[in-house]
């Protein structure tokens, strides 16, 4: 009997135990020689191109494009032409039941403990500006009252406040994973104008939506509703994005819920606008922290996963702000500007898998941001905008629709701005 040497999925490196099978350099019958390309193997951390450890014929091949499975698995067969080749399916099954039974996704679903009866509400004045800045972070006030024991609250004492708060705060438990058959997309900051316009865009176009928020959740709840309502497959989940260990588990939450995540948008931000010479490093550090590091932390989390699909989708939301430079706002300026940056370095790295990074960056648009700006100021700034008026949510959102569909396979490492013409070249 001639000899066939079955060809397994080597550990490419330490800890290594599964990985995705990308495209076949061959097909059944080629002739190979030894050090010719076999099949692509995409892993959490690399992405080669396997080599033939024996010339031969091809003469099976055990496992297709996009299946992922696990160390040792038997990829192929190599022999002398005319040789038969073995059934090995017994064996990869047991194989594939065993790793599946040791690496099944647990998720902690205990309840929160109760919280004990809060104390009295306390008596306090707040400045405009600490109102203000504690309506942006999220923050309630009572609680920063209480925190520092004084009648009068000041914007300081709501960025100590924040600052004493160190521990990560959990991503709310999802329910129990349910097999999704349509492509999901992960919305951050979806309980927002614009969030909430692209949550519902791409749900209209058929994807199920895991929308996050971090304290509005009230306003994420009604928008689970309303989608629902229509036929949408949609749940909220609730993280606090600027905390490091955040992303990875809201992505480890979604991949619960729905087995999958096809589509990422980067749409949750903040501002704490200063000039240069006041700003605080808690300013800086928060907006940066929100604008920029959240988005890279879920791409980083997400992209193996679009990979190992041959198929994603990242938009970033960056703004006209980080393009033009915005007086009082260099910290948003910086992160906006910066992601952009990110977008271009992840689209190339990620180009060949199938998975496209772009970005959009608004201008002026109607939202509960804007809608504090003077009836003159604002008709000031509309004189600077070609197209002479400001955008609306969903101006933003048809344009995340575009990237994050088929039709923009040929669209990577690109910013469209959407901004009646305000940044133009």
């Amino acid at each position: 009997m001639n000899e066939v040497t079955l060809v397994r999925i080597p550990r490419l490196y330490e800890n290594m135990d599964e990985a995705t099978i990308g495209q076949w350099r061959c097909n059944l019958g080629d002739k190979l020689k030894e050090g010719d390309a076999l099949v692509e193997l995409i892993t959490d951390k690399t992405v080669i191109d396997f080599e033939a450890p024996v010339g031969g014929t091809l003469l099976a091949i055990y496992v297709q494009s996009k299946s992922t499975v696990p160390f040792n698995y038997v990829l192929c067969a190599i022999g002398e032409e005319g040789s038969v080749a073995p059934d090995v399916s017994a064996e990869n099954e047991q194989l594939l039941q065993a790793h599946l039974k040791e690496n099944a996704l647990s998720v902690n679903l205990e309840t929160i403990e109760p919280q004990p009866a809060s104390a009295p509400k306390p008596q306090y004045k707040a400045a405009p500006a600490a109102k203000a800045f504690a309506k942006q972070e999220g923050i309630n006030l009572d609680d920063v009252a209480a925190f520092c024991k004084r009648p009068m609250v000041h914007r300081k004492d709501v960025e100590d406040f924040i600052a004493s708060r160190t521990k990560a705060e959990p991503v709310a438990p999802a329910p129990a994973s349910v097999a999704c058959d349509r492509r999901v997309a992960l919305v951050t900051g979806a309980s927002g104008g614009i969030g909430s316009a692209i949550a519902r865009t791409l749900a209209a176009k058929g994807n199920a939506i895991a929308i996050h928020c971090n304290n509005d959740t009230a306003s994420a709840e009604k928008l689970a509703e309303e989608l629902a309502s229509q036929g949408a497959v949609c749940q909220v989940f609730r993280a606090n994005l600027s905390q490091p260990e955040a992303a990875k588990e809201l992505v480890a939450q979604v991949m619960a819920r729905f087995g999958r995540i096809d589509i990422l948008v980067n749409n949750a931000g903040c501002l704490a606008d200063a000039t240069v010479a006041f700003m605080s490093d808690q300013q800086w550090d928060s907006v940066l922290d929100l604008n920029l590091s959240a988005p890279f932390r879920l791409m980083r989390a997400v992209a193996m996963l679009m990979a190992r699909n041959r198929w994603g989708r990242i938009v970033n939301i960056a703004s006209a702000a980080g393009r033009l430079g915005s007086a009082n706002r260099s910290n948003y300026a910086s992160a906006k500007e910066g992601l952009l940056g990110l977008t271009r370095s992840a689209a190339r790295e990620l180009a060949g898998l199938g998975v496209r990074v772009n970005a959009v960056a608004p201008g002026f648009v109607d939202t509960n941001m804007t809608s504090s700006i003077q009836d003159k100021r604002r008709q000031d700034i509309m004189r600077d905008i070609p197209v002479r008026r400001f955008g609306k949510p969903e101006d933003i959102a048809a344009a995340v629709a575009f990237l994050a569909s088929d039709e923009a396979d040929y669209i990577t490492g690109q910013c469209l701005s959407v901004d009646g013409g305000l940044v133009m070249g």
